[in-house]
């Protein structure tokens, strides 16, 4: 029994892993394992019977139309999600899921904007590189996207930095290198090894003048952000700190967490997770995780099977931070930020970022909060689309 229950447990852990691996590189597929769990064949209809009903057993199931399959496509190898797709069909003409990107250089080719459809849009992105921001803009405007790129570097208070340039592309940062640790580290896939001194190491330096979110939102009259994402290499507090007049209505925060001090005097996860907190942000998920070897070990860790994926020492991952309004309500706090077409956002990132349960907890809510305010019409309308939604997700994804 207990050798039954470590392997249960085993393989729930590597589901995991899998599945959260897939939410940070959404154009990356899960193993056969996971969707044999997760993503199963639709139960098969008997005769006279709809996609999820019932029949005469041993009856041929109906052929299933070409839009059923193109849809079940779409959802199991996460090209789109359910309830974001009919959210975006249900937001007003001029509703854009706005997003800024604290990190912008990879923001066009960014999986995660782009299960969204493209019209409804919106993208913030700053990069310290002037030249680069005009190519951004220039790519951006030929794909007929609404991406606006600004130059600058994000930090806490308008001043100079020092940015300390790397031998790895995306491994700078505005704090020092912390070689005595970064010098023991082994990067490893299943594949390959490398020592961190010959590709991680420092190489120069920049000065920088830099910029506050609050600052650039004061200049535009303004900025309605529903969801950041900073992953900037030690930043991210300076970055929050500097935004702290846009944070109120931000409903949806991705940040770039570190365990180690792989930059000296960088932010640690519990310093981001202590602001986030109180400023009024839940912690969901830990997703993207990274994983370190030593480069003084005789073993890769990774190049053995039997023992992949146990290995190496977590220094990193990318917290996703949710506003939750049930809890703000049951509070007695100030509800005045979540309008309808605020939580009808929250409930698409929360699906497109994994959080399918608690998408479908706040329509709930939401259509029994409508409802105590004496909004009939517009609770009748979040109770379909949230049994149309469930009804798509037991027909195609069950």
């Amino acid at each position: 029994m207990k050798n039954a229950v470590f392997r249960l447990r085993s393989k729930l852990g590597n589901v995991r892993r899998a599945y959260r691996a897939s939410v940070a590189d959404p154009d990356s597929n899960l193993g056969d394992f996971v969707k044999g769990l997760f993503l199963r064949s639709p139960a098969r209809p008997q005769s006279g019977a709809s996609i999820d009903g019932a029949g005469d057993e041993g009856a041929v199931p109906p052929v299933l139309s070409d839009e059923h399959t193109a849809m079940r496509t779409r959802y199991t190898t996460r090209q789109g999600f359910i309830l974001t797709d009919i959210i975006s069909r249900k937001l007003g003409v001029d509703e854009r899921f706005t997003i800024l990107d604290g990190g912008a250089r990879e923001a066009l080719s960014d999986p995660r904007w782009q299960v969204f459809d493209p019209s409804r849009v919106r993208l913030f992105g700053f990069e310290p590189d002037t030249a680069e921001v005009e190519n951004l803009n220039k790519e951006a405007a030929d794909r007929g996207l609404d991406y606006q790129y600004f130059p600058g570097a994000l930090w806490g208070t308008q001043t100079e930095v020092t940015f300390y340039e790397n031998k790895s592309p995306g491994g700078g940062s505005c704090f020092p290198q912390n070689t005595d640790l970064t010098d023991r580290w082994k990067f490893q896939n299943q594949q390959d090894a490398f020592m961190s001194t010959d590709i991680f190491y420092p190489t120069g330096t920049q000065q920088w003048q830099t910029t506050t979110l609050d600052d650039w939102a004061e200049k535009r009259g303004g900025a309605d952000i529903d969801f950041m994402k900073v992953n900037v290499q030690g930043a991210e507090l300076e970055i929050l700190r500097g935004g702290e007049t846009l944070l109120p209505n931000v409903i949806g925060i991705m940040a770039e967490i570190s365990f180690v001090e792989s930059y000296k005097d960088r932010p640690f996860f519990s310093d981001i997770d202590s602001y986030l907190r109180a400023a009024g942000f839940e912690f969901f998920d830990m997703i993207g995780l990274h994983y370190m070897g030593r480069s003084a070990s005789d073993v890769t860790a990774s190049h053995l099977p039997g023992l992949y994926p146990l290995w190496g020492q977590l220094i990193e991952a990318h917290g996703v931070y949710f506003r939750d309004p049930i809890r703000c309500e049951q509070k007695g706090e100030d509800m005045s930020a979540f309008t309808l077409e605020k939580v009808l956002k929250l409930v698409a990132f929360a699906e497109v970022f994994g959080q399918v349960e608690y998408a479908f907890e706040l329509l709930g809510w939401l259509e029994k909060h409508l409802q105590s305010k004496g909004n009939d019409k517009e609770a009748s309308d979040i109770a379909e689309l949230s049994a149309n939604g469930r009804h798509l997700y037991t027909s195609l994804l069950n």
